[in-house]
């Protein structure tokens, strides 16, 4: 070889042994996911010196506002953070979706479906065989030993007793079982090689549980509560005139009591009783004792029994909900007395799941006893996704107090258990707090003077509770720090931020008034449970003239021939000339009230998403500026008499269908990165995957900061 050619080749061997050579390995990935952090709040949080901890990770390594998906949902974003993906690749891209045969609303990151109690059909047949092999096998080792009369009668017990095992059987064991199937779509980053062994605590959109190598996971939002809800809580009340707040839109189940003295029995509402091929709930009794002296409740159930005076909690009740003689689905629940005198206000939370006695192929946890075991190291807690009640705060039967002590609670254990992991030395570690989120919805309305619901005595109380969160988690953010190495890795992150929502904007009656959504009658009014029961939806609609019509948090559908069942509007041309007109009118839509622009920006899909199932993906994204959100009623489809109304719900700040831009969340990391602009929260996904070693994924929508 030429000396020339030979030192190129060795200067190339030398440089692939340079590439070749493994870089330093951080240690441990630690990930706190807070949900609905909002940038603007934290920095100015950050320019007065009240999030010291935050302050030292941005120092240490550095901070980015975080920009969420469009739209700006919980779920949306948490799935792109999963797997990398648009909402168009992974599926998730709004609370609701519709089916286009029939424009029916169901909730778009899971949907239910049957599968088999455990073996379907068999059931019968197969007890009754194992109950015939139990006794049959002495009756034979009998008649081996020539004991003929006792085998013989053996073998007719053996026979009556799987007789018996069958018809018991078939009367008590369903063929098939409600189940729930994940919409999810690709891949997750906590599933690579280079992350084992992982934890993943509370991550959205992660039920059922999925099974991982080397891993283990607590499914989050999603997990629903025993009566298969998102959380249904109950309140019992003597008082005749009590009614929700603003109509009840999210069921709360409400109970009138016969009388504010003495012994009465009512009911704890159970689960639904459908899988059972019966009507109605499951439901246990319920008995309340007012004491002479009318200062204390006595509640007794399951067994169970505990004293409450007003203000004061009970603690997690374990409730058993008998079926028929097989079967009993186990939860447990809270309780707190509101009032005793002069009428009784008694509020029992959702009920959760027990993980000790889970129904048989349920599981809320990968691998199935990681949940039991939780409940051992750290004991009950709150087993259902959307843990912190705000359903109750909002219908009036949960006082900002109690829901405040309710928020403590939830927040105090979760730190417990996130102190107990991080003792685990876990490759990967992700814990989810929810609880920023949640105080925000409800008390943002007391941190903005000129929204309708603003309470200036409840402001002086509670008007700093949004910031007072946030310093929990600066605390947390602290005490998990301190938990790691210097090698660690420490990731915070919020899915996406927050604004006042004074004014609520109804895409369907606006549809109605401009004549792209034509009427045959009265629209009537729908909530939550609707949805649950699959009510009926779009009874007014004269779909035979109708072009467009609005579902979910900004999301409006062409009536599509060939998609939609009776579609009009034909592809191609026309249907590009009405996404147009819509796009062009929506942007300007004006708040007459104010004068305001109530729309920031209208997306056509194919701007924003990679790819996407167009039968299933909305055909525009309506986005709004601060102030302005897309009305309960139009997100469940029902145009009302104006488009514009104010917003008095304690419900009263939001971001779901906010421009991204205008609520970006938070990104901290004890690693120095780059960016020139406001990475978005795939960007972070991409960082993590880096961080492990893990393969780039197709059409991922970001790209590693380091």
């Amino acid at each position: 070889m030429k000396p020339l050619a030979a030192a190129l080749a060795a200067l190339a061997l030398a440089g692939r042994a340079f590439a070749a050579a493994p870089t330093p390995a951080p240690g441990r990935v630690v990930i706190l996911g807070f949900d609905g952090v909002d940038a603007h709040l934290v920095e100015e949080m950050l320019s007065r010196g009240e999030l010291p901890n935050l302050a030292a990770l941005k120092s240490r390594g550095g901070y980015a506002p975080l920009t969420p998906t469009v739209p700006a949902q919980t779920p949306v974003s948490w799935a792109t953070f999963s797997t990398g993906l648009d909402p168009g690749g992974h599926e998730i891209f709004d609370f609701l979706k519709r089916d286009p045969a029939n424009r029916i609303p169901t909730f778009a990151v899971a949907e239910e479906i049957q599968v088999p109690f455990l073996f379907g059909a068999r059931n019968p047949v197969l007890f009754a065989a194992a109950a015939a092999a139990l006794l049959g096998a002495p009756a034979l080792l009998l008649a081996l030993r020539r004991q003929r009369l006792a085998a013989a009668l053996l073998a007719v017990v053996a026979a009556g007793a799987a007789a018996g095992v069958f018809l018991a059987a078939r009367a008590w064991l369903p063929v098939n079982r409600p189940w729930v199937k994940n919409n999810r779509r690709g891949p997750v980053f906590w599933a690579e090689e280079g992350a084992r062994p992982a934890t993943v605590m509370r991550m959205p959109v992660t039920f059922p549980p999925e099974p991982f190598a080397g891993g283990r996971m607590l499914s989050g939002l999603g997990v629903p509560d025993l009566s298969g809800r998102i959380g249904k809580p109950s309140y019992y009340t003597s008082d005749p005139f009590f009614a929700p707040r603003e109509g009840n839109d999210f069921s709360v189940e409400i109970t009138r009591l016969e009388s504010n003295t003495g012994r009465q029995i009512t009911k704890i509402v159970g689960p639904p009783a459908r899988a059972f091929g019966r009507e109605g709930t499951i439901d246990v009794p319920l008995t309340l004792t007012v004491s002479d002296s009318r200062d204390r409740l006595t509640v007794e159930a399951c067994g169970q029994r505990a004293e409450l005076q007003p203000g004061q909690w009970t603690g997690w009740i374990p409730l058993e909900f008998r079926v028929n003689p097989l079967i009993t689905v186990h939860g447990y629940a809270r309780l707190r007395l509101a009032s005793i005198a002069p009428e009784i206000g008694l509020y029992l939370s959702p009920i959760q799941f027990d993980p000790d006695h889970l129904p048989p192929g349920f599981a809320i946890s990968s691998p199935a006893g990681f949940a039991e075991e939780l409940v051992k190291r750290f004991g009950r807690y709150k087993t259902m996704g959307w843990g912190i009640d705000t359903w109750s705060i909002q219908s009036a039967t949960l006082s900002e107090e109690a829901f405040l002590q309710d928020v403590e609670q939830t927040a105090r254990q979760e730190r417990q258990m996130l102190a107990g992991l991080l003792g685990g030395g876990e490759k990967l570690l992700f814990h989810y707090f929810e609880f920023p989120d949640r105080v925000a919805h409800v008390f943002w309305r007391l941190r903005d003077p000129q929204h309708p619901a603003y309470d200036a005595a409840l402001a002086a109380k509670y008007g700093d509770v949004v910031e007072k969160s946030y310093r929990t988690m600066d605390d947390i953010v602290g005490e998990t720090a301190k938990a790691l190495k210097p090698e660690d890795v420490l990731i915070v992150l919020s899915d996406h931020g927050f604004a006042t929502w004074r004014r609520s904007v109804n895409y369907n009656s606006w549809l109605v008034e401009n004549g792209y959504l034509v009427l045959k009658g009265s629209a009537r009014r729908q909530n939550l449970e609707a949805l649950f029961s699959r009510g009926q939806f779009w009874e007014a609609v004269d779909w035979t003239k109708s072009k467009a019509y609005a579902m979910g948090l900004g999301d409006v559908y062409v009536n599509l021939a060939g998609r939609e069942a009776g579609g009009i509007v034909a592809p191609g041309a026309e249907y590009e000339a009405l996404r147009n007109e819509l796009v062009a009118k929506l942007s300007a839509l004006v708040d007459p009230k104010n004068g305001e622009r109530a729309v920031s920006r209208v997306f056509k899909r194919e701007d924003v998403y990679r790819r996407f199932d167009p039968r299933l993906i909305p055909d525009l994204i309506v986005t709004n500026r601060p102030g302005y959100r897309v009305s309960w009623q139009s997100s469940l489809g029902v145009p009302t008499g104006s488009v514009f109304e104010d917003n008095h719900d304690v419900w009263s700040g939001d971001h779901c269908s906010l421009d991204p831009d205008l609520v970006r969340g938070v990104f901290f990391a004890s690693k120095a990165f780059h960016t020139d602009a406001p990475p978005g929260i795939a960007d972070v996904t991409a960082s993590v995957r880096a961080l492990v070693g893990g393969a780039a994924v197709p059409d991922a929508a970001g790209k590693s900061l380091w």
